[in-house]
């Protein structure tokens, strides 16, 4: 099969929708199928001329290399069968032909109306509601209910779209999965100290600033804490001293500087289309809390191997963290709990279930043309 992939952008850094079609891209060439993934060039505006040019000077001296896309995405290992393109504009005559090709983002689902049959059949991949950072979701609603497949990473999102009006039939709900030989509890079992790990981000969705009161009010119950927290930028202004700050830390530098030295992981979360850093927190023994934002309680269940809370409640977070760190046996079940849930999560699986997502679609549009007499 012969599949293309849009993504909005090239990342430099480490983000959870990119990783999931870098990803499924790997497994599918391996299965013997042809991908391609179509980046937009870096777009600055004219406000960062500046930026602009060293971006897009940095995009060009990489797509101009025979492997240089791949090679570039320091953060995980992209197959170098996977074909990666660079485009100026994403724009139709500008994607290869295909038998698939799939949206990633809701602007370049945009573009799939305005596609000819030989770019392949469309397909929305959603993977969270992207309404953040947008001035007005009309537009995101325009593109989540085009006739279009829809397959999404978690049943929150399924919800979503129905509400949307979206018929269940255009839905097919696909978890992602883990990659258990890096997220994985340590070989051997050590006392924790008392330790939270967050994550900081200046999205909006990520609820930062009642995640750092939450994790501020249980240093004054708990003084002997320690918060290991970690992001893709600079640290935020203002950071508190006693915060330990890891920058730009993946894969297995993330699990053995983070997970696994925490005991609990702490998730503000306003907004979770699925919930990476949960999942690889729970994978790697540290006990969850997190607020009840969507995408989490697909494999959150409360009491059994997660302490969930309603978003924005600080004294709730602040309280469920605290109860953790100083009981023990609470904690050391939900754990155990928690990385049974996680050993579920599996990248085999979850790419068996997307190609068939694909394949269905193929067929079904071939079946639909021959009888139009388009065939």
């Amino acid at each position: 099969m012969r599949i293309t992939f849009i993504l909005p952008v090239f990342s430099r850094s480490p983000a959870g929708g990119f990783r999931v079609v870098y990803e499924y891209a790997n497994r599918l060439v391996a299965r013997g199928d042809q991908v391609t993934v179509v980046h937009e060039r870096w777009r600055e505006g004219r406000r960062h001329p500046l930026a602009q040019l060293r971006e897009t000077t940095r995009d060009l001296w990489y797509a101009t290399r025979p492997g240089g896309l791949a090679r570039s995405v320091r953060w995980m290992t992209v197959d170098p069968r996977v074909r990666m393109t660079l485009v100026r504009r994403l724009e139709p005559d500008r994607l290869p032909p295909a038998d698939v090709v799939v949206a990633t983002y809701w602007t370049t689902a945009l573009l799939l109306p305005a596609l000819a049959p030989h770019h392949g059949i469309p397909v929305h991949l959603v993977q969270g509601y992207e309404i953040w950072g947008v001035p007005d979701p009309t537009d995101v609603h325009r593109a989540l209910r085009l006739d279009i497949p829809k397959v999404t990473v978690s049943h929150h999102l399924a919800g979503v779209l129905r509400g949307l009006g979206i018929p269940d039939d255009r839905i097919t709900v696909v978890p992602n999965g883990l990659d258990h030989d890096v997220y994985r509890p340590p070989a051997q079992i050590t006392t924790r100290d008392r330790s939270i790990a967050v994550l900081l981000s200046d999205s909006q969705a990520k609820g930062m600033a009642t995640t750092l009161a939450a994790v501020d009010r249980v240093r004054q119950l708990v003084p002997d804490v320690t918060v290991n927290a970690f992001g893709v930028g600079p640290a935020p202004n203002n950071l508190p001293p006693w915060i330990r700050y890891f920058r730009g830390l993946h894969g297995s530098e993330l699990v053995r500087r983070v997970y696994q030295t925490s005991v609990v992981y702490l998730c503000g979360s306003v907004s979770e289309g699925w919930g990476f850093p949960v999942a690889e927190a729970m994978a790697c023994g540290a006990a969850v809390v997190s607020t009840r934002n969507g995408g989490v309680e697909d494999f959150c269940v409360p009491e059994e191997n997660a302490l969930l809370v309603d978003v924005g409640d600080i004294d709730a977070m602040a309280d469920a963290v605290t109860t953790l760190l100083l009981d023990d046996t609470r904690r050391a079940k939900l754990v155990e709990a928690a990385i049974r849930t996680a050993t579920t999560m599996d990248w085999a699986t979850s790419t068996d279930t997307f190609r068939e997502a694909l394949t269905t679609q193929t067929r079904h549009s071939s079946v639909t043309d021959s009888r139009h007499g388009y065939r």
